[in-house]
């Protein structure tokens, strides 16, 4: 749970850094025009829609899992393409557009993938609390992430390397974590399923008075099935 909350946050972080900071970023880069920002912000709208759908198609024939790993890795390339190098003065307008497009991707594919992890691994408990606290998650980085953004760029003379070398490593950091605990990323029910085969093949084994599973849910508790194993040993 506290995974899924963490990489929601990243993914909104990357997308309202995004939204709020390209159009002044890239009049004082490039010099565009309004117009101009309007277009490429158009052209990432179809692009965000077409992600959407190839999503929906995908989910279909590849693991949630596989598909929120790859959002990561898009998520960190682009954002390390809209870093300035230290050799290059100037951001290359071909690297600029092609970090845009790639943290464009990455946003509605970890978006969708990951609320669908996390109704998966909530179980049965009242959702719509917890998901109301995932929408309240990903609000904080919209109000607060433009102002970093702004301040980051105008500490190094609007140069990029700060800003999104800070993205590229929050997206390495939740990276780490997904992989260390990918096998908590699953339904409730086949979390539960495992764990009780477990305890079936170590019930000849001292279990502890007080055991708790580690079943990755808000219910997390004493699971029933150690309480069950108990009461038939006492």
């Amino acid at each position: 749970v506290a995974v899924s909350m963490f990489l929601f946050y990243i993914h909104y972080y990357s997308f309202a850094i995004q939204e709020t900071i390209i159009t002044p970023l890239s009049s004082v880069l490039y010099e565009w025009n309004p117009l101009e920002v309007n277009l490429l912000f158009s052209c990432a709208g179809v692009l965000s829609l077409i992600t959407s759908f190839a999503v929906r198609l995908l989910a279909r024939h590849v693991e949630d899992r596989i598909l929120l790993v790859a959002s990561i890795l898009i998520g960190f390339i682009g954002s390390a393409f809209l870093m300035d190098l230290p050799f290059s003065p100037d951001l290359p307008v071909w690297r600029f557009l092609a970090g845009f497009s790639m943290v464009t991707v990455a946003f509605p594919i970890g978006r969708n993938v990951v609320l669908g992890i996390f109704g998966n691994v909530l179980g049965p408990v009242n959702q719509g609390r917890w998901m109301g606290a995932m929408i309240a998650i990903s609000a904080f980085p919209r109000i607060v992430g433009p102002f970093i953004a702004l301040e980051l760029l105008e500490m190094v003379n609007w140069k990029t390397w700060l800003e999104f070398g800070i993205c590229a490593c929050l997206f390495f950091v939740v990276f780490g974590l997904v992989i260390q605990y990918i096998d908590l990323l699953v339904p409730y029910e086949d979390f539960l399923d495992d764990f009780e085969k477990y305890v079936k093949r170590n019930r000849g084994n001292q279990i502890q008075q007080e055991v708790y599973s580690p079943i990755p849910s808000p219910i997390i508790g004493r699971s029933s099935a150690i309480v069950r194993k108990q009461r038939v040993q006492s």
